[in-house]
């Protein structure tokens, strides 16, 4: 009898274990900002051993009652690898109330603000002031309740008598069962109206959800474009929907997202809307289904001519260069002659890659007669003047405003160019066209930069702060932003502190990704009157929790490969009263000509 009662409290154990391994609830990565604008991914936090989420929602009652709790079980466990956020998915919510909120009521935890909606919709979120423990290595959901049983609508009690959260992150910790017969959570019950709306009337593929691939996704992934399948039809998309599904929830796509919570309009911000998001996943939780009307992908038509903007004035055909099928390939900085026996005005310039699937991007340098050491050799980051770049689905560099940037006769061209390997060997031979002006413009470009060159990041720093500073000396238009980071770059803002004491955040970008840099115009130029502080604020990521970093054991220094670092918040804006009269006439400090110095 002894045998049969150690194998059936054994069976037992297991089963309980089995139930409890069968409640678990995969969620899968996701990214999300808080109220500050910053970015934060589950992924991110897979060193830590658990993330608690407590869901908050402006107004509740039962949330600000229960705070005081929370705030005291995440300092009991601070030093155990525990990470506690809130997470708010009220529809009826925004930042600025939600940071008020926090500050009426000492919410002293990161937000993250679920605007979508769609984060909450795979947790399964009910109602405010649920708490969710999850195992941030298999990014499963452990735990489910409420924090304990103190607080209800109808009664409080002095002192809790079930500690359900601290229950359930001991078992967690120790690896043993979690607590048995948790309630729900007291809190507000939370509306999911998109949700309810696509149950209601499902999105469809034709009328829905083409339309929002045409105007974001299909100007890379098109046969030909640097997207790596192209969305030529619907079962294409079809096949491709979970991962779409996945690289919306982690912000990875579309690529150079911004904070737009902040800052000045953009020109072709990328991004979906809250609305775009919700359909579109939605859809495919559906199961991506077609329908019955002809498919507004095949209809899709790309132009085949050269350059969008017609003939240009100068074409320069970069040498070819020879792509492997595999490998990490370091920036090749390409020089390219420009034989011009006299001074030009550019109005414009176009890139078209010989082979789109590989060439990432390019940067193009002006080396000027007067700067001819300027280039890779060098160990500063001097190449010169930038007149203009590509990154895929960038448009051409348009000078604005009649204004335009002047090339002096002798000068030469330095290309940075990255590659990426797509597992098929070939030859790149990228052209640039170049499009003048007949005659000298109104305006004159300028460019510099608020940079970092001397700092030595640490090993293994997850968060490790810079900061440059750029002195607007005269009034100026500022008319784009371009940051500049290699692999271990994490995030970048621009803020105007002006001569009046009053500063601004002009841009941010939550979460830099150095495969993809873009050169953000503002809808309408800033004016930065003389004495402004041009700002860039960011940090760098050298831990293990970086995927792209080649060494998080190593310390980090400024320098051009990609192996070190650059610390570079480019600017491209205008002297206000620079003509290219000024410019031609003797000046005893020279006026810097071009896109931006990069």
């Amino acid at each position: 009898m002894k045998g049969f009662a150690v194998i059936a409290l054994a069976m037992a154990v297991l089963m309980g274990q089995l139930a409890q391994a069968a409640e678990s609830q995969r969620i899968g990565d996701f990214a999300l900002l808080d109220q500050t604008g910053k970015h934060h991914k589950l992924s991110w936090y897979g060193d830590q051993k658990a993330i608690v989420i407590f869901v908050q929602g402006n107004g509740c009652p039962i949330v600000r009652n229960s705070v005081p709790q929370l705030r005291r079980i995440r300092d009991q466990y601070a030093d155990q690898g525990v990470q506690f956020f809130m997470l708010n998915p009220q529809p009826q919510d925004n930042r600025a109330s939600i940071v008020a909120e926090a500050n009426d009521f000492s919410f002293d935890f990161p937000i993250l603000i679920d605007e979508t909606q769609l984060i909450a919709e795979s947790l399964g979120v009910d109602r405010t002031s649920e708490v969710f423990i999850l195992n941030p290595q298999t990014q499963e959901i452990v735990y489910r309740g409420p924090i304990d049983d103190r607080l209800h609508y109808e009664t409080q009690k002095a002192e809790a008598d079930n500690h359900y959260l601290r229950d359930a992150l001991d078992a967690h910790l120790a690896g043993t069962p979690m607590p048995a017969n948790v309630p729900e959570a007291p809190g507000c019950l939370i509306t999911f109206a998109a949700k309810e709306a696509h149950e209601k009337t499902p999105p469809t593929y034709s009328a829905d959800i083409a339309p929002i691939l045409e105007q974001h996704c299909v100007k890379c992934h098109h046969v030909g474009g640097i997207g790596p399948w192209a969305m030529t039809e619907h079962a294409m998309v079809r096949g491709w929907s979970r991962m779409m599904k996945e690289v919306l929830l982690t912000r990875r796509m579309p690529p150079g997202q911004l904070d737009p919570h902040v800052g000045r309009p953009v020109q072709e911000a990328a991004g979906l809307s809250a609305e775009q998001l919700q359909t579109l996943v939605h859809w495919i939780d559906a199961g991506a289904p077609g329908d019955d009307q002809p498919d507004p992908l095949k209809a899709l038509a790309f132009s085949d001519a050269t350059f969008s903007m017609g003939e240009p004035d100068i074409v320069l055909t970069v040498p070819a260069q020879e792509i492997p099928a595999t490998g990490v390939i370091d920036y090749r900085y390409v020089p390219v002659p420009l034989n011009l026996d006299e001074d030009i005005w550019l109005r414009a310039v176009e890139y078209v890659p010989g082979d789109r699937k590989v060439l990432h991007h390019v940067i193009t340098y002006l080396s000027s007669p007067a700067d001819r050491t300027a280039g890779a050799g060098s160990d500063d980051g001097a190449l010169g003047d930038s007149i203009g770049g590509f990154a895929p689905g960038r448009q051409p560099d348009i000078w604005r405003d009649d204004s335009g940037a002047l090339i002096r006769a002798g000068s030469s061209l330095l290309l940075q160019m990255h590659y990426t390997t797509t597992g098929k060997a070939t030859v790149d031979e990228t052209q640039i066209g170049i499009y003048l002006h007949d005659k000298p413009p109104k305006y004159v470009m300028s460019g510099g930069s608020a940079g970092q060159r001397r700092f030595l990041i640490p090993p293994n720093a997850k968060e490790h702060p810079l900061e440059g500073v750029q002195e607007i000396e005269r009034d100026a238009l500022l008319y784009s932003l371009m940051p500049h980071m290699h692999y271990r770059g994490k995030h970048m803002k621009y803020i105007a502190e002006y001569p009046d004491g009053t500063s601004e955040v002009l841009l941010s970008v939550p979460k830099y990704d150095f495969n993809w840099q873009f050169n953000y115009q503002l809808e309408e130029p800033v004016l930065l009157p003389a004495g402004t502080r041009l700002i860039a604020r960011g940090a760098m990521d050298n831990s293990d929790r970086n995927p792209y970093n080649p060494n998080p054991n190593m310390p980090v220094r400024f320098g051009l490969q990609t192996m070190h670092e650059m610390f570079f918040g480019f600017t491209t804006y205008r002297y206000v009263g620079d003509t290219p009269e000024s410019l031609m006439a003797p000046r005893k400090t020279p006026i810097v000509s071009g896109q931006g110095g990069r």
